[in-house]
């Protein structure tokens, strides 16, 4: 059993997640659901405080699997945009991350499916298909489905995830460009 798993839930269970070294705190994340464990992610990014690669490694491993980011994408971004200001995006790549980023244009043309209201999000793709299956629900159900369309100068881009055939491109909210949302048919579950 983890030292987590045997901490109350709640507030107790960050603290002592705050507490641990950087790599055993990162390696605990699996044991939050995807829901929560975008907070317990933050608390592991903000203990690596002056370690802009270690807040980047902790985001790299985890960013794409947290199923609820729009609360904390804020401090999120505000701790990659810190971060990313130290450290080349290229030095930290995978391999085939770096391929994925590299062959992006300096303006990248990016989309988003979400819930209206939520257009401002952390998490894009460069791939139609992918925006369109989001916007509908691919994780949860959007009540009022939005399709977004954006460009991104390729600087202001946190991190690119290639792993889940997603084309996932994670970038800083505050700099897209020409943002257009469109409304999206419900699916008839």
């Amino acid at each position: 059993m983890s030292e987590i798993e045997d901490q109350p839930q709640g507030g107790n269970k960050l603290q002592r997640l705050h507490a641990l070294p950087l790599d055993q705190a990162s390696n605990e994340l699996f044991m939050f659901d995807s829901h929560s464990r975008t907070e317990a992610m933050v608390h592991v990014m903000l203990s690596a405080r002056r370690e802009a690669a270690d807040q980047i490694k902790v985001f790299q491993e985890w960013g794409n699997m947290c199923d609820a980011p729009w609360p904390c994408r804020s401090i999120i971004a505000d701790i990659l945009r810190r971060a990313c200001s130290k450290v080349s995006l290229a030095e930290v790549l995978s391999p085939e991350a770096r391929t994925f980023f590299d062959a992006l244009p300096d303006l990248v043309s990016v989309l988003r499916g979400c819930e209206q209201g939520r257009e401002r999000g952390l998490h894009w793709t460069t791939s139609r298909a992918t925006a369109e299956k989001f916007a509908t629900g691919q994780r949860c159900i959007n009540p009022r489905p939005t399709l977004v369309t954006a460009q991104i100068p390729k600087r202001y881009i946190f991190m690119v995830f290639e792993n889940r055939n997603e084309a996932e491109v994670v970038l800083d909210p505050r700099r897209l460009r020409r943002l257009s949302a469109s409304p999206q048919q419900r699916p008839a579950w």
